[in-house]
């Protein structure tokens, strides 16, 4: 055995150049993808005189299968695949139908019949196929813990491999532990593992066990400096390979020749380590903070954009590090789309296009688990916009657009029995609704035929659904087979064509293989996302691509700081610089914990931690080597940066930027001692190293200026509510103006306020028609006061009569609109019967004062040059037949227009809402006043200035979507 080290990736290949022998086959073994793609690349180079050269351009070339007629070059998690799939029985499960079987056990055992288990079903079969990988018996595992939650899932894993046994069936997990255990290495005259395998499991130590027996030759690649062995960093790296080969054993093949002449060259060898020589800071490293991480991430990728399009780097030259890469490649993906960019991120699995999901609901709709009955169908609103998207089930265009109209009314909907309810409901509020009356009501903007066809759609789905979910119990092959041909003959659904129809095409005959045990249409889908999901994840993975980078390929590599050892790139980019992601903290599963993975461990490997304490140490330590490979991978440029906030959580750079910057000495001050010392930040900023980059345009904008359109007004008469609306934010009243159609509630926060406003206005009127004659009321008693609000209720349940009927709303929401009616109409009774005019009547020494109601639609006009501008006041209370107050009823339904649910614009609304009632009462009571604010607002209208007030209410403004796409008048 020989231990080979050298930090640089090209030194390796360089021995391996001039070490391989023709006619000697190893088996050459990586930890990552990433690696193995980039040996792949060199072997296709180095071996390229040997194949024939007339069919590396055909068409049917296989690089892989040519390499390994000289070498078998794995990732090591796809060399168990090739041998389980390559040679494997039809008797082995796929991980879908596994479940299946998996599924039936639990739910035949009665304290694991519960959701609870049931929910964690394939958490179980991923941890079956673990522990299957150990080739440890089931009594060895028993011996670990003696918790229930184990002790219930051996039990259910014995069961399983019962049931197996007895069907003559395997899955991955017990045909993976066979191959290895059967696996013959005297067909190879050497091993290769190249890379540090961190650690070693029993997979990785049975192979070696095998080669060892043979004694044949085991070459191990290490990434390693034997010049700097007090690296803290490589710490990881010398506790499992030292068990191998004493250190003082391994041997160095580093090219001691290359340029150290830049920082990031040094950076390496002197970070973590303690009195090292201070490094002068060059312009190889770059320290960058910004706000937020979406302004991170935007930053970095338009940087990236001019390096590819400017400059003429290769894109395989460019590389984003960042813990935790799933997380944010939708963010990437869309930053990367607006500068275009590609980036290599795995691509969306089928089942997460529009059209996947679609498939996926047409089952869900009969074995979602929120189902109230098992014979009852389940359909929310996110559902039944992917049918309507356009992108599986034929419907009318311009649907999608007026459900969006009305979707607030479904949101309680939870079967297609209560969506046809309420559409019924919405066909009477059609028919029955007077627009005048209810203009903002969103039924205005939906015709009648909209109704329909969603009921229509409403019907295929219920008959599609109930037809799959019917069909008698059929191998996983036949139901897909089923399901493809409905698809392709059903003229329901809209056809589908190119990529999409071969991805589709590509999965089935994958999937055609899994044929071994017939499973239910209720168990075929509630798995169907899995069964695609896992047929495409071993399709992507099977194959590297090792041609010529095209011209025009921009595909930048997005991935974690464990992925890129052995690599280098002119250009890296580590992203998400903070302290709640480094180190990278070891995540255990729920069951196999840190105790039982330490036993484990020390069962199969030659590692023997001493304990779980000093496995997690191992695992610290493991991190801390990956993030140093990321201080490794730079060749030209390494651009650290971090954002202060990400979903609102104040976020701090991580602690290793202190070993950074300790390397060019700059150190913190001990601020226990002298709390006024400036922090790191402060210092690195101060001496110009961390840098705040200002926001910038993206680059694929358009930078020619369009001419603005002016915007024009016809309307010459506005209500005082519409010259709120006007201060509130001038771009909405415009809107609401031009686009009348547009002006309706659609957000259930606005539809339910609306409702409350229109129950509010008929519970006053039924009050006033209520109470033709005078009201006597002695004002210290305030027996009519109390009367009356009780009696606020026995009215509101009068026009809830009237009202309700127009708001088809679940109960739930309905208790809302009926608690803010309650709450308006209490706060009317208060005003009226409790305001300054009776306190002051009461000091003046009075008791007893008469009150009249009456409904007067009173109106009141104020002309400035051709504009015409009325406040109406509906509700006139009198008192001992001579002082008058006047109160609107109907204005709440307007100024919805500026309400908010951000907490953020509460404070806001609430000035405008004050703004609006002074201005509505000097309209009244101080014409010169109003007319000098109308005057300034009138010479604006004139002017066409209809600015926007950006904001958090934007998100709830009926024109939000309006507001983006139209930025000039039409």
């Amino acid at each position: 055995m020989r231990v080979l080290c050298s930090p640089d990736t090209e030194d390796i290949e360089t021995y391996i150049r001039s070490s391989f022998e023709i006619g000697k086959k190893p088996l050459h073994l990586v930890p990552t993808m990433i690696l193995y793609r980039r040996r792949m690349r060199f072997y296709f180079s180095f071996l390229r005189p040997l194949f024939n050269q007339a069919h590396i351009n055909s068409k049917g070339f296989d690089v892989e299968e040519a390499i390994r007629e000289y070498v078998d070059l794995f990732e090591v998690d796809q060399y168990i695949k090739h041998m389980v799939f390559s040679s494997s029985s039809s008797s082995t499960l796929s991980k879908a139908e596994a479940t299946v079987i998996l599924e039936r056990i639990i739910n035949q055992i009665p304290e694991t019949n519960n959701l609870g288990w049931k929910s964690v079903i394939y958490d179980l079969i991923s941890t079956f196929t673990d522990l299957s990988l150990t080739g440890l018996s089931l009594s060895t595992l028993r011996s670990f813990d003696t918790s229930k939650k184990w002790t219930q899932a051996l039990d259910i894993y014995r069961l399983y491999l019962e049931e197996l046994r007895q069907a003559n069936l395997t899955d991955y997990g017990i045909s993976a532990n066979s191959k290895i255990n059967d696996l013959d290495v005297s067909m190879y005259d050497e091993l290769i593992l190249d890379g540090a395998f961190l650690p070693l499991n029993s997979i990785h130590q049975r192979i070696l066990n095998k080669f060892i027996e043979l004694n044949k030759p085991i070459t191990i690649f290490l990434p390693y400096d034997l010049s700097t062995p007090d690296q803290p960093a490589a710490k990881a790296i010398e506790d499992i390979y030292q068990i191998f080969l004493p250190k003082t054993q391994w041997e160095s093949i580093q090219d001691t020749t290359r340029s150290n002449s830049f920082f990031i060259d040094r950076l390496p060898k002197l970070i973590f380590r303690d009195n090292t020589q201070e490094v002068k800071l060059d312009n190889s490293l770059s320290i960058l903070r910004f706000p937020t991480l979406e302004e991170e991430l935007s930053y970095i990728m338009r940087q990236i954009y001019v390096l590819v399009k400017y400059k003429e780097v290769s894109p395989r030259q460019v590389v984003i590090v960042t813990p935790n890469a799933m997380e944010l490649r939708p963010l990437i993906r869309e930053i990367s789309e607006q500068n275009n960019l590609k980036v290599r991120l795995p691509r969306r699995p089928f089942m997460h296009l529009a059209q996947g999901k679609a498939i996926k609901y047409l089952y869900d709709i009969h074995t979602d688990i929120r189902r109230l009955t098992e014979f009852d169908s389940y359909l929310n609103i996110t559902m039944f916009k992917s049918f309507i998207s356009g992108a599986l089930i034929k419907c009318n265009v311009g649907l999608s657009e007026s459900f969006e109209k009305i979707e607030s009314f479904f949101v309680d909907c939870i079967s297609i029995s209560n969506w046809k309810n309420v559409l019924t409901s919405l066909a009477t509020t059609k028919a029955q609704l007077i627009q005048e009356k209810y203009p903002h009501h969103p039924i205005n903007s939906v015709e009648l035929q909209d109704l329909n066809d969603i009921l229509s759609v409403l019907q295929a789905l219920e008959d599609i659904s109930f037809f799959l979910v019917t069909v008698s119990a059929r191998t996983v092959k036949e139901h897909v087979e089923l399901l493809v041909q409905l698809l392709q003959k059903d003229n329901r659904f809209i056809e589908l064509k190119g990529p999409l129809l071969q991805r589709l095409t590509k999965i089935t005959e994958s999937l055609g293989a899994q044929e071994r045990i017939p499973i239910t249409a209720i168990e075929f889908g509630e798995r169907i996302s899995a069964l695609f999901s896992e047929q495409e994840d071993f399709e992507d993975g099977d194959k590297a691509n090792v041609e010529e980078e095209a011209p025009d390929d921009r595909e930048i590599l997005v991935t974690g700081p464990n992925n890129i050892e052995f690599q280098k790139y002119e250009y890296v980019y580590v992203c998400r610089f903070t302290q709640d992601v480094y180190p990278e903290p070891k995540k255990f599963d729920w069951l196999i914990n840190k105790e039982i993975e330490h036993k484990i461990i020390n069962n199969t490997t030659c590692f023997r931690p001493q304990s779980s304490k000093e496995l997690e140490n191992f695992y610290l330590n493991r991190s801390l080597y990956h993030i140093h490979l990321m201080f490794c991978a730079a060749r030209t440029q390494l651009t650290i940066s971090y954002s202060q906030i990400d979903n609102g959580v104040a976020l701090t750079p991580a602690h290793y930027l202190h070993d950074i910057a300790k390397v060019f000495g700059l150190e913190e001050g001990n601020k226990l001692e002298n709390k006024k010392e400036p922090d790191l930040e402060e210092l690195l900023i101060k001496s110009r190293v961390l840098k705040n980059p200002s926001s910038i345009k993206p680059l694929s904008q358009n930078e020619i200026e369009l001419q603005i359109l002016p915007k024009t007004l016809d309307g010459r008469e506005y209500s005082v509510e519409e010259v709120a609306i006007y201060r509130y934010c001038p771009r909405r009243f415009y809107y609401q103006n031009k686009y009348q159609k547009e002006s309706v509630y659609s957000q259930l926060f606005h539809l339910q306020s609306y409702a409350s406003s229109c129950l509010y206005e008929k519970s006053v009127e039924l009050l006033i028609l209520d109470q033709p004659k005078a009201i006597h009321e002695m004002i210290d008693q305030g027996k009519q006061h109390k009367l009356f609000l009780g009696k606020t209720k026995k009215y509101r349940l009068e026009a809830e009569k009237l009202i309700r009927p127009l708001f088809p709303l679940s109960n739930r929401l309905w208790s809302n609109v009926t608690s803010e009616t309650d709450f308006f109409l209490s706060t009317l009774m208060n005003w009226v019967f409790d305001n300054a005019y009776i306190r002051e009547y009461r000091k003046s020494g009075n008791n007893n004062i008469t009150i009249q109601f009456y409904l007067s639609n009173h109106e009141k006009q104020i002309k400035i040059n051709e504009y015409t501008f009325t406040a109406t006041k509906e509700l006139e209370v009198q008192y001992n037949h001579g002082e008058i107050h006047r109160y609107s009823i109907s204005n709440r339904k307007d100024i919805l227009s500026f309400s908010s649910n951000d907490q953020d614009e509460r404070e806001h609304m609430k000035e405008i809402k004050e703004w609006y009632e002074r201005f509505k009462r000097s309209f009244y009571n101080d014409a010169a006043s109003a007319q000098k604010i109308l005057a300034e607002i009138t010479n604006k209208l004139s002017l066409g200035e209809f600015d926007k007030n950006t904001g958090g209410h934007c998100k709830y403004c009926t024109f939000n979507k309006l507001c983006h796409e139209r930025e000039v008048d039409i």
